[in-house]
């Protein structure tokens, strides 16, 4: 199912990074917006700039894929250290994705992704090939109109989702409630 995510965790920080470098897994593609800040917080805050310096420690490679523009990452990637960004992506389509990756050389298999929505971040990654991490939305009051749309969608999905793999449908249904 193109919605379903590899693995669900509450957050980031909630994620067993040793684990996934010890899988092979080398670089971090992740989403930007309600995944690592919510979409208010225009610099990153010392948790987060401490969880990217702990990732960057063990060995990753960080890189955000982000809908929004080239502002929002410039700017927040002043004091938040990336290997690169994607601005515009287009999620959930992945001719942009998929370009950035060829560019760099980078291997499919040590990617691992991070976003908070089954429709663009989940759906992409899943399309792009790697695998995909879905974690609970930050602040769901502050979220852009079309965002609001797609989590009505997202309702729908869930219920496709319990019918193929109940365990994960309990894991994600209480990020929805």
């Amino acid at each position: 199912m193109k919605y379903m995510p590899s693995l669900i965790y509450p957050s980031i920080y909630e994620i067993d990074f040793n684990k996934l470098y010890a899988s092979g897994k080398r670089i971090i593609l992740s989403d930007l917006d309600n995944t690592i800040a919510s979409y208010d917080e225009l610099t990153p805050s010392e948790k987060q700039i401490m969880w990217n310096e702990d990732l960057r420690k063990l060995g990753f490679k960080i890189y955000l894929v982000s809908n929004n523009q080239d502002k929002r990452l410039i700017e927040f990637t002043k004091t938040f250290k990336v290997d690169g960004f994607i601005a515009k992506a287009k999620k959930p389509f992945t001719s942009k994705m998929e370009k950035y990756l060829n560019i760099h050389n980078i291997n499919k298999e040590e990617v691992v992704a991070l976003g908070d929505q089954l429709v663009t971040d989940i759906s992409g990654f899943n399309k792009l090939g790697v695998t995909s991490i879905l974690v609970k939305t930050i602040n769901q009051k502050n979220q852009k109109w079309y965002t609001k749309i797609n989590r009505i969608r997202e309702k729908q999905i869930l219920k496709n989702i319990k019918k193929e793999d109940f365990d994960k449908y309990n894991q994600i249904k209480v990020f929805y409630e």
